[in-house]
């Protein structure tokens, strides 16, 4: 007889697991790529207008809004002996993979109503690995890991992040758009093996949710501050997020390519903030760093108005993405923090989400502001919204006690 299967505790090999959350989140720097920066150039390409591309933006990211019921899914349903993390991740990305496939014979001036669904479909199943991630980085790394493991994680993405805006931009103008959704198809599958082989803990499912864990969560004064820090913080980012590539195409007259290599440079902020900042903020107060991050990031935005050349451009870009990403790693350790592991992917998944409503109003705003006024002052105007944060930082008193609990903190 042959030998038994053996599969890999994720709990106990942590470089497995890493690379496994690196891998995941480097698809989700791809997708976001494609989301963030290409799709506007793409829908553009085909005469769709601005103020329906703000819409297709953020029809797209509405499946992640909606984090919370994947979140409520995953705590409270598991797969047989697969366990209630890794299926989810494994449906996810293989109907998503699926999905861009589906995008190659789609004209979306002819047919926007067939192309917003297929996006927003292949982000639902996206969204719905994504959280059963979140879920699985919470339930094995232990509080002192934490940072560590946030800054793989998001580390990881904008590698991706990174590297997908510079070869997206040349594999179009070589190529065409077609190769680039049959690349997606075939990238997004590369996970599934790690996946078959690795076992998560085991973790006994309580027969009734525990729905006291949740109210208890909400009846904290600090939830309700960050979910406000989250919104605001999320509106004003998208706002130029969605425009910046727009304005880099229309108004300042850049090629494909060129727009891709800035965004790319705002990537390697964002992916040098992140992986540097997780090791340093495990050791300082958030309510500092937040203080910084939210000031350094609205006068970068406000700079963003006054770009008249590619060099300028490339250099305050850069330095958006470094203060992001700090603002980033300190968000997410503190949405662990605040994650019980009764319902650690729900709620993680909920602040997830509130991040996610500004990815979806920003599009739509900022399209609105631009067609109403124009690119650079909506720039300015989404500055203030970012630096509006401040107002609700300084009711933040006593964050610092957060870290003092051992994940039980909402128990008080």
């Amino acid at each position: 007889m042959g030998k038994k299967f053996k599969s890999i505790d994720l709990k106990e090999h942590q470089s497995y697991r890493y690379s496994i959350f690196g891998i995941i989140y480097f698809h989700q720097g791809f997708i976001e790529v494609f989301m963030s920066i290409y799709m506007s150039l793409y829908l553009m390409s085909f005469g769709v207008s601005i103020l329906f591309i703000g819409l297709t933006l953020a029809i797209g990211n509405f499946p992640w809004i909606i984090k919370i019921f994947y979140g409520i899914l995953s705590d409270r349903r598991s797969i047989g002996s697969w366990g209630r993390r890794i299926p989810y991740m494994l449906i996810g990305s293989i109907v998503a993979a699926v999905l861009f496939f589906m995008l190659i014979p789609v004209n979306p001036l002819t047919d926007w109503i067939i192309f917003v669904s297929i996006i927003a479909i292949a982000n639902f199943f996206n969204a719905i690995s994504d959280t059963a991630t979140d879920g699985l980085v919470v339930d094995i790394t232990s509080l002192e890991k934490r940072g560590s493991a946030q800054s793989v994680c998001w580390g990881s993405k904008f590698v991706g992040y990174l590297i997908a805006s510079i070869l997206i931009g040349f594999m179009v103008e070589l190529f065409s758009w077609s190769l680039y959704f049959i690349f997606m198809g075939f990238f997004l599958l590369i996970p599934i093996p790690m996946l078959l082989l690795s076992r998560e803990p085991p973790y006994e499912i309580t027969k009734k949710f525990p729905w006291k864990d949740l109210k208890d969560t909400f009846k904290k004064r600090l939830v309700w501050i960050v979910i406000i820090m989250f919104i605001l913080t999320g509106i004003g980012l998208y706002i130029v997020l969605s425009m910046l590539p727009l304005f880099l195409s229309i108004e300042l007259q850049l090629p494909i390519s060129l727009v891709g290599i800035i965004m790319a440079v705002g990537s390697a902020g964002f992916m040098i903030g992140c992986l540097i900042s997780g090791f340093f903020l495990e050791k300082f107060s958030r309510r500092v760093n937040i203080a910084i991050s939210v000031i350094f990031l609205s006068i970068i935005l406000f700079l963003v108005s006054l770009v008249q050349d590619p060099l300028i451009a490339l250099i305050i870009v850069a330095f958006a993405g470094l203060a992001w990403g700090v603002l980033q790693i300190t968000e997410m350790m503190l949405s662990m923090d605040l994650s019980k592991k009764s319902i650690a992917a729900t709620i993680f998944s909920v602040y997830m989400s509130i991040i996610n409503i500004g990815a979806m109003l920003g599009p739509i705003v900022g399209a609105f502001l631009v067609e109403l006024y124009s690119f650079r002052l909506t720039f300015i105007i989404a500055g203030f919204i970012v630096i509006s944060n401040l107002i609700f930082i300084i009711f933040i008193k006593d964050i610092d006690k957060l870290f003092k609990e051992k994940n039980e903190t909402l128990d008080k």
